[in-house]
Order: C-alpha cells, then structure tokens, then sequence
C-alpha cells in the first residue's frame, strides 16, 4: 500500500492559463510530494528437495573435530554423544567410516526455507519547472527468515560395517532491521522522452540469529540393530550486522500521450561489496578471524554484475496493461549470462485512488551444500509470485 500527499504549485500538468498568474515571483517548484510505503522486497519461500549416491560423509568433518579434543555442541558434540564417535577396544577415538571415509552411501536433504524482507519507504520529491524531477527515499527493511533442513545418510548396500543411518537437522531464524538512502533524478527532454539516474547506498542491516541442530545414529553391531536417541544442541543466539552492496542505475522512458510508454532500465551491482561486521556487538578474536575469512571468500566468490529491465504500459482510459522482462546479471565470480524473469500486470488508476495486480515469473540456477566439502547439488530455481498494489493520493 502506498500514501502520498501533494502539494501543487500552478495549474495541473503544467498548463497555465495566460490569464491568470499561477507563477508569482517566477518560482520554478511546480510540486513537492511526500509518500510513505511498504514494500515487498524479497519472498523466501523455497523447497528443495534431492537424493542419491556420492563419496564421503559427514561424520569425516566430525571425527576430524573431534579428534582436536574441541567439540562442537552443534556438531561433533552430538555425534559423539550419539555414539557415533567412541573409543576402540585400545582406547582410540575412532568412527564407524575409519579406513572407509570415500565410501559411496545414499544420502538425502530436503532444506525450506520461509520468510520474507518488507520495506518502509519514506519519500520526498520536487518537479522543477516541469523539466527536472528529484526524489529521495529513506528506506527501512525489515528481516524476517527461517531455515529448516533434515540431511539424511543411509547405508542400504551396508558398505560400511556397523553404520546404518544418520540424520542430522538445521534450524535457523534471523530477523533484524537496517536502513538505506536511495537519490533519483529524472528529466524531461521533452514531453515524450525523459531519461533517468538512481543511486542506492549500501543497506546496514542489523540481525539477530537464533540456531539449534540435532542428530541421531543408528547402527548395528554383534547386539543387534540399536535406534540411537535424538541428541539436541543448546539454543544458540547471535548478533551481527551486514552491509549489503550500493547500487547505481540509468533508465530511460518513451511516454506516448493517452496511449502509454516505453522503459528501459540498467542497473550495476557490486555483489563482492557485502561486508560482515560479527565483532560490533562483542569483541571476540574468534569472531574476527571467522569475520576477515567470510568477507574474503565474499570477495572471491562475487563480482560485479549489471541488471537490465525492460518494460511497457498501455493505457486505456482508466484502465492499464503492463509487462516486462528482467535480464539478472550472474553474481557468482567467472558466471557469465543472465537468470530472467518476466511480468505481466493490469490495474487501474483514478483521480485519488489506483489499484494494481501483477504476476512475475523468475528462473535461475543454484546450488546446494549441506556441509563443508560435501557433494554439491546443482538446482534450478523457478518462482512465481502474485502482487497487488494500492495507493491513495490527496
């Protein structure tokens, strides 16, 4: 929903009527305008779901941890707990993959996610002699995401003696607040074509996680089958803050009078820009050293990559059709090409009231990991998302 209040200088559209003065003093403001919305920034509404065999296992990453004598209560702290660690007949740690840890098992993981990020958007903009329109925009997003994954080992060729299944879960919800600033211009080169520039600052986000993860073994030995006991870590909590990358565009319009108009849009993302700050709230050296080495691997893993929207609208009388097509520049470093998207829309516009529905289709290609240096699933991604808009104007 949107509101926007105006407040006019001169007659409407810019049409003065020689006979009347709606210019005193020559001022050249035509219209100031303040609005306030709240946006649909993101949906993150997913499902996946993929299964089959490949080399190796979790519990490498287990073992190898818990060999340091440092145990992980949301990781090898639970294996071990749950017997999947333990100490030979000599008194050694051991596992049941020692000797076999490239042993091909079937595994399984099925990852939803939920959530969504809103934004207020606080807006004010100026008409300048009906040539040149400025506007800028306080923008204030709010977080809300949830993870939720069940991976799953099984051993039904029983290749690796006593191991029978494992399963390991995820849980995962953070929200938070930041802020952002977004500046535009536009101008009228003449009453059919204008052209345009926008600049995005980074948004500072604050966020809070909240995390927990079980696990369970089941396993078979000269005592028979045993079905092991859900092991469940601590509630973990924790508090970070996140810079995401700026943002700059150009567009341009071709406006046809009572038909409607033409769009194009390029924007250019520096997705390599994202900084983590996990030390702002406790100063921790762990957290430093984890801080410098995601931010790195942020720096090699993303580049710059530009967006480009094209779009059209037609006009009947108070009616309106729209469409579009967005080309989605790759972030991932040395991915070249574009993941797209396409819209379609009809609303309606009145003197103090418009209404809108729209329909957008996107498709792109991902990956999934459940743990370091696992197999990596490769997915194709396709969304479809219904929106409405309405706005009043007085």
């Amino acid at each position: 929903w949107g509101i926007s209040v105006t407040h006019e200088i001169g007659s409407p559209g810019g049409e003065e009527n020689p006979a009347i003065d709606t210019n005193p003093g020559g001022k050249h403001w035509k219209a100031f305008n303040f609005g306030i919305g709240y946006n649909r920034q993101a949906d993150f509404n997913r499902s996946i779901y993929y299964e089959g065999n490949a080399q190796g296992t979790i519990m490498n990453g287990f073992f190898a941890e818990a060999k340091t004598g440092s145990l992980d209560a949301f990781g090898s702290e639970l294996a071990s707990n749950a017997n999947a660690i333990y100490q030979d007949v000599d008194g050694n740690l051991t596992y049941d993959f020692a000797g076999n840890e490239n042993a091909s098992i079937n595994r399984s993981h099925a990852v939803t996610t939920f959530g969504r990020m809103n934004e207020m958007a606080i807006a004010f903009a100026g008409n300048y002699d009906e040539k040149l329109m400025v506007g800028a925009t306080i923008g204030v997003p709010f977080v809300n995401y949830r993870i939720e994954g069940e991976y799953i080992e099984s051993d039904p060729t029983e290749t690796v003696d006593y191991f029978d299944q494992l399963t390991y879960t995820e849980y995962l919800r953070s929200s938070g607040v930041g802020v952002n600033l977004k500046l535009g211009v536009i101008y009228k080169v003449s009453q059919a074509f204008r052209i345009g520039a926008a600049f995005h600052t980074p948004t500072a986000l604050s966020i809070t996680d909240a995390y927990s993860n079980t696990f369970a073994y089941n396993y078979t030995d000269g005592n028979g089958s045993t079905i092991g006991e859900v092991q469940t870590s601590p509630d973990g909590t924790f508090d970070y803050k996140l810079r995401t990358p700026w943002r700059a565009s150009a567009s341009a319009a071709l406006v046809v009078k009572k038909i409607g108009f033409l769009s194009a849009d390029v924007e250019w993302v520096d997705y390599a820009a994202n900084r983590y700050n996990l030390t702002a709230d406790v100063a921790s050296q762990d957290n430093q050293l984890y801080e410098r080495q995601v931010n790195s691997d942020i720096q090699r893993s993303y580049q710059q990559a530009m967006n480009v929207r094209l779009g059209a609208e037609l006009a009947l009388d108070e009616f309106r059709l729209r469409g579009g097509l967005n080309l989605l520049g790759k972030p991932e470093e040395g991915a070249t090409g574009f993941n797209t998207g396409i819209s379609a829309g009809a609303g309606v516009r009145g003197k103090s009231f418009f209404l809108d529905f729209g329909w957008r289709r996107g498709q792109g290609i991902g990956s999934v990991q459940p743990y370091e240096n696992a197999p990596v699933a490769s997915t194709k991604v396709v969304t479809n998302d219904f929106l409405m808009t309405v706005g009043f104007k007085f």
